[in-house]
């Protein structure tokens, strides 16, 4: 996506005037630093030459040890704060307010991101609906499992006069060419057909018969409750291959085809079609062993599969992230299966498997369970631990009044382009987790969550969040 040159001019003259514009600069990948906005390269104007290196940024060196710490004795108040803010409204003169709501719960966790000292919480031991903030369990599952450069296959095989189309994760399928300066549609079921169509001209098949191979997911009946608690539209089943998501509209994020990975093999046989090749109807069937793989294209890597999930909350990719790691492992291709192969990589990373109790790794189903301390402890792993594997995460969450999820948020607030994090929200809870630099430059890692409340306040709760993770930002 090429940007406008205007925004991009204006952030480098503002990195070359002090260091101050650093934090900008590095969110749109001029420098070396964890922020990064962008899904490509920026294309600036040939007659642009800066030289970045006579700037000061170099002076920058991520996590500031040395900014001053922040005491329990600060963080009281605003965890005093969020409890109120909880159950008696964030707007005193609000109808919310009227009356107090002490059945909403708060939980929360903040740990010095240099030290990994838990400095205070409360309730972070508690198990709480986690929503989408489930999307980090995920991430670290796959990237853990499969590594960040692992890239999903999808390839074509035949045997015995019938062609297999077989599929290995990528939801994020072009129907036509696929384009490498992209996520979502890298790789296209038109280069597919292409080079497939031309494999079998050269055995001299012009007519063949198409089974869709999706037996690498198993089960891929979507989770029953999702329906009963009318969060369907939101999700569809955790098919190894469809097109853009399987979205019946593709300017929206939610709405799914009936059969997204069968819609994907038939537009599939239509590109087969166009390159010559005549196809029956589209079959379900698995490739036998003896089947000759014709071709393949690949998705984007891993890592950026995981920006697209948590910039933009993507359910039916964090799904797909921990069933291709059941799958990597052998623990089950179903949500059972997908929850243990989560448990596992929490055991690998020290940490209490029995702390994530979710069905889904969407964080999509009411019934989901996790405790506050596991979401930041995974968040702090992410940030500082010594498995490099995790630090995608970092650099995809959505950052506050900038992109993603986090884009309307904290605008004009000293979490402004300071907060990163990624969002939760669901019927009876919001929740938020990630890192946030304080006032004085100390960075905190951090994990909110509030539920149980009456349903139709979600948006208090969201204040409250907020003004709990903005009041760290001042400190």
């Amino acid at each position: 996506m090429r940007k406008s040159v205007l925004l991009p001019l204006i952030l480098l003259v503002a990195l070359v005037i002090g260091s101050l514009g650093y934090a900008v600069a590095d969110a749109y990948n001029l420098v070396p630093g964890i922020l990064t906005i962008e899904k490509q390269s920026l294309d600036l104007p040939q007659t642009v030459q800066i030289d970045l290196n006579t700037t000061k940024a170099e002076a920058t060196k991520g996590i500031n040890e040395q900014a001053n710490q922040v005491t329990p004795e600060q963080l009281k108040p605003l965890m005093d704060q969020l409890v109120s803010q909880a159950q008696h409204g964030v707007d005193n003169k609000s109808q919310e307010s009227a009356s107090p709501d002490t059945n909403a719960r708060a939980g929360a966790v903040v740990i010095d991101t240099a030290s990994g000292k838990t400095i205070a919480q409360i309730n972070g031991n508690q198990l709480m609906t986690p929503a989408s903030s489930s999307k980090i369990i995920a991430a670290a599952t796959a990237l853990d499992t499969l590594g960040a450069q692992y890239r999903f296959t999808t390839s074509t095989h035949f045997a015995a006069g019938k062609l297999y189309l077989r599929g290995n994760g990528d939801q994020l399928l072009s129907p036509n060419a696929g384009n490498p300066a992209a996520i979502s549609g890298y790789a296209g079921l038109g280069d597919l057909a292409a080079k497939t169509a031309k494999k079998l001209k050269a055995q001299k098949v012009s007519t063949t018969q198409l089974f869709l191979d999706e037996s690498i997911f198993g089960d891929q009946n979507p989770l029953p409750n999702w329906k009963a608690q009318g969060n369907d539209r939101y999700e569809s089943k955790p098919t190894p291959i469809a097109i853009n998501n399987g979205l019946a509209n593709p300017q929206l994020s939610y709405g799914y085809l009936p059969d997204p990975a069968l819609s994907a093999a038939q537009q599939f046989a239509q590109r087969m079609k166009d390159n010559g090749i005549s196809v029956e109807a589209v079959q379900r069937g698995t490739a036998p062993k003896e089947a000759a793989m014709l071709a393949e294209v690949k998705s984007a890597a891993l890592h950026e599969i995981v920006h697209e999930t948590l910039k933009e909350s993507n359910n039916m990719l964090a799904e797909v992230l921990c069933r291709a790691s059941a799958a990597k492992i052998g623990s089950g291709t179903n949500f059972a299966g997908q929850i243990k192969a989560a448990q596992k990589v929490l055991k690998k990373l020290h940490l209490e498997s029995a702390d994530f109790a979710n069905q889904d790794c969407s964080g999509l189903s009411t019934e989901d369970r996790i405790k506050p301390a596991l979401l930041a402890a995974v968040m702090q792993k992410a940030a500082t631990g010594s498995d490099s594997q995790l630090r995608p995460i970092v650099s995809s969450l959505p950052i506050g009044a900038l992109d993603g999820t986090l884009d309307t948020r904290y605008s004009q607030q000293a979490a402004s382009g300071n907060v990163r994090a990624k969002t939760g929200s669901l019927q009876r809870a919001r929740s938020l987790t990630g890192l946030v630099t304080t006032k004085s430059g100390r960075t905190l890692t951090f994990a909110v969550i509030i539920d149980s409340y009456k349903e139709g306040t979600g948006e208090n709760a969201r204040a409250a969040i907020d003004n709990f993770v903005n009041g760290l930002a001042t400190l």
